[in-house]
């Protein structure tokens, strides 16, 4: 993904948030037990709020920040004050080129890391939303998804797996996650203390199990949203229930 389409898709489902009919703030998010819809908008309002707060401090600053949600107003405000929030994170992120030093939860980055964070921050917790409403969720776009699997793959699960670790019954095990209408695939070799993201360049690699869908409905297993029976599996299915038993995102 290009940075316009991070910076359109935190706009898009930002957009869909806020429009949320109020009647339907106290409404559970089964998705994120103990949530209301209220709570969910919320919480996503104040990630926007850490990621504005590290790129207005700059590459250099030590400080860790705790999101300040302390202004949220009662009521169905609540969605205009979304509103703000997305829109000052828009204009934050808009201040900064893609690849200009930045600072985030992972150390030293740059501003794209946090155009990619928010866009899929917002993505996931849209469809958590939706998913809560009368009129159920809208998938998340093809590009969308496939870029949430990528940062999935790359930084968010093998961070989750080297503080925990994994069990010796998957050390060594290779995932194949198989996109069918964007047809792009990651393959994952499991180790004790993390994961290799495996180049197939050179041609395919042995996978204990693959899992196949499209890559919405990939990325909703993969963050725990759905079940693994809600997309194809081949091969040893106890290998991803253990891999996931272990990434609670």
């Amino acid at each position: 993904m290009t940075a316009q389409l991070w910076l359109d898709s935190i706009a898009a489902d930002g957009a869909r948030i806020a429009a949320i009919d109020p009647g339907h703030l106290a409404r559970p998010v089964p998705s994120c037990p103990g949530w209301t819809v209220r709570d969910g908008i919320v919480h996503t309002g104040g990630a926007h709020r850490w990621a504005t707060q590290f790129l207005q401090a700059g590459p250099e600053s030590k400080e860790r920040f705790i999101p300040d949600v302390s202004d949220v107003p009662d009521g169905d405000a609540v969605l205009q004050w979304y509103t703000g929030v997305n829109a000052a994170l828009l204009e934050e992120l808009r201040r900064h080129e893609p690849e200009a030093p930045a600072r985030a939860f992972v150390g030293r980055t740059t501003a794209s890391f946090w155009m990619r964070r928010m866009a899929q921050e917002v993505s996931i917790h849209r469809w958590d939303l939706q998913n809560s409403l009368p009129h159920g969720a809208e998938p998340l776009p093809a590009w969308t998804a496939a870029d949430g699997i990528t940062e999935l793959t790359q930084m968010q699960i093998p961070r989750i797996v080297g503080r925990t670790g994994l069990p010796e019954a998957l050390v060594g095990k290779v995932v194949a996650i198989e996109a069918t209408d964007t047809r792009d695939r990651w393959t994952l070799r499991l180790r004790g203390d993390g994961i290799d993201v495996i180049d197939v360049i050179d041609g395919p690699v042995r996978a204990d199990v693959t899992v196949r869908g499209t890559a919405s409905d990939l990325d909703l297993v993969l963050w725990r949203r759905t079940e693994p029976g809600t997309v194809d599996l081949e091969g040893d299915p106890a290998v991803l229930d253990g891999l996931l038993d272990v990434v609670i995102i």
